[in-house]
């Protein structure tokens, strides 16, 4: 009975108190989380046993829990964990801070977070310099020299090439063909001495 005097008196004490004495101070509901997460909190009960950090599927109706850190102390105004949330897919989920007391009751505390580390973060284009007008250039005139004449240049003369010594002229291929025909003739008349001979 004094035990739970005692417990009821620790408890509107800190009621009192800005800080509730079971809390998860970091994140704050509904943030969006990547990556490496650092999660801070109050466990500051005098008939504290253990404590323990968990999370769940937001959507789960089963009611599972995923221990992410136990407790043997107190804490107060601590780091409770590092979450590596880059383990789990993105979407809704809900943290959990339970302390059990030396009784066999408990006290929890939830914050709804999201996780996204497939999500982009937005990034605020920086604004841009207005560019100053610029001074409008005039050109420069000039003037074009007239050309000159152009004079014209003698052509050159073909220069005649040698007679090639190989060559053969009209007289000569006559001669060759006669000579020819005349060879053809003699093959002839001796074939047929050859074969008027042999008869006889």
């Amino acid at each position: 009975m004094m035990r739970r005097l005692s417990l009821l008196l620790v408890l509107l004490s800190m009621a009192a108190q800005d800080t509730p004495p079971v809390a998860i101070t970091s994140p704050a509901p509904d943030t969006l989380l990547r990556g490496q997460v650092t999660i801070t909190g109050n466990v500051e009960f005098p008939s504290y046993l253990s404590a323990q950090l968990d999370f769940a599927y937001a959507s789960d109706p089963t009611g599972t829990w995923f221990n992410i850190q136990s407790f043997s102390q107190p804490l107060t105004d601590s780091t409770l964990a590092v979450w590596d949330t880059t383990t789990i897919t993105d979407g809704d989920y809900v943290l959990r801070l339970r302390v059990n007391f030396e009784d066999g009751t408990f006290q929890e505390v939830t914050v709804p977070i999201k996780i996204g580390n497939d999500v982009q973060p937005t990034v605020t284009p920086e604004p841009t310099a207005t560019p100053e007008p610029e001074t409008a250039l005039i050109p420069t005139p000039f003037l074009l020299a007239a050309s000159p004449t152009p004079t014209h240049l003698p052509r050159p003369t073909p220069t005649a090439l040698p007679p090639n010594p190989v060559s053969l002229g009209r007289n000569q291929i006559y001669a060759s063909l006669g000579r020819g025909a005349l060879v053809i003739l003699g093959l002839f008349a001796l074939a047929g001495l050859i074969i008027r001979v042999r008869r006889y």
